[in-house]
């Protein structure tokens, strides 16, 4: 190779890093990777709706034909589901703000785990405030339906589920930290 020859390889490569083909841009759009901060972010973000969600689904308590021994109690029924859905919402979003503030780029290392490492630690926290909420919530419904056995049932695998998808969540948030405390 003459020096033209590596001279317009050169320019030819710069323009590619510098200057993608539109499938190119496609190529890299479709296979980008998120960062672990980014899916824990995401994760937040998605529960924080979710909860947003549930609250107007609560009201279906206030409107519904079920089978309460009490008809009063279908407005605490639904007044507690909504207050705790609104506690939900509102920590996964601020969890989602703090987690979605940490900046590889321009925090040191040590200042990146240790937000995250906070972050860990509140959403543990706030774990062990909505644990007993949620029970509060599943014993109220329990206690109000408490004629109709089926919906006892139904009541109970609710809560088995909850719990067994509510822990792999849990792993999951757990191994996303451990990821990020490790790099």
């Amino acid at each position: 190779m003459n020096k033209e020859e590596i001279k317009k390889t050169w320019n030819e490569a710069a323009r590619k890093i510098y200057q993608p083909t539109p499938e190119e841009y496609e190529m890299i759009y479709r296979t980008r990777k998120m960062t672990a901060l980014e899916n824990l972010a995401g994760r937040y973000k998605s529960f924080s709706r979710l909860g947003f969600i549930m609250i107007a689904a609560s009201l279906m308590w206030f409107f519904g034909h079920f089978p309460f021994e009490n008809q009063t109690m279908k407005y605490v029924v639904g007044g507690v589901m909504m207050v705790y859905f609104a506690a939900c919402g509102i920590i996964d979003r601020w969890l989602y703000k703090g987690v979605s503030s940490i900046d590889c780029f321009t925090m040191t290392v040590n200042e990146v785990i240790r937000k995250a490492l906070y972050y860990r630690k509140r959403h543990l926290q706030s774990i062990m405030f909505l644990l007993p909420f949620a029970i509060l919530v599943i014993g109220l419904l329990a206690y109000s339906m408490s004629a109709d056995i089926y919906v006892i049932y139904g009541i109970i695998a609710g809560a088995i589920t909850g719990i067994i998808l509510g822990s792999i969540q849990l792993r999951k948030f757990l191994r996303t930290y451990r990821i990020i405390s490790e790099d």
